[in-house]
């Protein structure tokens, strides 16, 4: 979908959606496109014996999300949105970006992106060892 805010988005809670809605006007034309709630990852495993229906809502409901993935001119990027840009926002976003690559073959670069109000400062130096961009929107 186009990248346009709204009231809200998929699986975001309040304070993303707050950090995401300032981050898309900040940022007009930077994405093209955008996905919400984009699964990755294996479902929870299930017993012995279990239904469709069982499977299905597993395969739905227990798979791991990411809030954004996003198109660039350059690539695309896994963004995780969050208030405070921490250490679960870094491991969140390198671990994403490595299950997307692995779940979705695509013939651009895939990049890891946090998107969040502030950041951990003791943190910088490790987002960019970890080749993590990580874009600090502030608060209205």
């Amino acid at each position: 979908m186009k990248p346009m805010v709204m009231p809200h988005y998929p699986h975001m809670l309040a304070e993303d959606v707050t950090v995401w809605s300032l981050f898309l006007r900040k940022n007009p034309g930077l994405l093209q496109k955008v996905w919400y709630d984009v699964k990755v990852g294996a479902p929870m495993p299930l017993p012995v014996g279990a239904t469709d229906i069982q499977r299905l809502v597993a395969l739905g409901v227990s798979r791991k999300r990411i809030d954004v993935v996003g198109l660039t001119f350059t690539g695309l990027w896994v963004i995780e949105v969050k208030p405070y840009g921490n250490m679960v926002a870094l491991g969140q976003a390198i671990a994403y970006t490595g299950l997307f690559k692995k779940e979705y073959e695509v013939a651009v670069a895939v990049s890891p992106v946090v998107v969040c109000a502030s950041v951990d400062k003791d943190l910088i130096a490790e987002f960019e060892r970890q080749n993590v961009n990580v874009i600090e929107v502030g608060l209205e």
